[in-house]
């Protein structure tokens, strides 16, 4: 019987590293990936204010995703969820609890060792809030080709030596 897997995906941050991992492991074993998005909205003096993303970016985001998983052969759809500032990692725990997915995987959005001031980052949030596995998905500095005979043909040639 096939379970689910979360997908959690950061418009500003994106990793289309995660989403390949999501297409591999869900292609192994048959299960159903949710794409989410948590909007981040800040409320103030002058109202709400979503503080995420530009507006759009995450839908059209989730969209192009779940797409490419359908034509993948993965079964797959998408969700949008909101939340308050501080809160993305604690609504991501939450969507998979209510989804009981067996695993939630994100990119890793970070490009360095240094933490994120003042609160950490979501992955590290999830990491230590959770009580079902995370997998974070490191991105690849240089997009390397997974075809050996595409690596060989992307080495420059050798120069002749004189």
């Amino acid at each position: 019987m096939s379970k689910t897997i979360l997908l959690a995906v950061d418009a500003l941050h994106y990793a289309p590293e995660a989403t390949d991992m999501a297409r591999e492991l869900s292609q192994d074993t048959g299960d159903h990936v949710i794409v989410l998005h948590v909007h981040e909205f800040a409320v103030g003096r002058f109202g709400r204010m979503q503080v995420d993303c530009p507006e759009g970016e995450a839908e059209r985001l989730v969209t192009e995703a779940v797409t490419s998983l359908r034509d993948a052969g993965v079964t797959a759809e998408g969700e949008i969820r909101e939340t308050g500032v501080g809160h993305i990692a604690r609504t991501v725990l939450e969507a998979a609890d209510q989804h009981d997915a067996r695993i939630v995987v994100l990119g890793a959005s970070g490009r360095t060792d240094l933490p994120r001031l003042p609160f950490g980052g979501v992955s590290h949030r999830l990491l230590h809030l959770a009580r079902r596995p995370v997998l974070v998905v490191p991105r690849r500095t240089v997009a390397q080709p997974r075809d050996p005979a595409q690596a060989q043909a992307a080495q420059p040639a050798a120069e002749p030596v004189a």
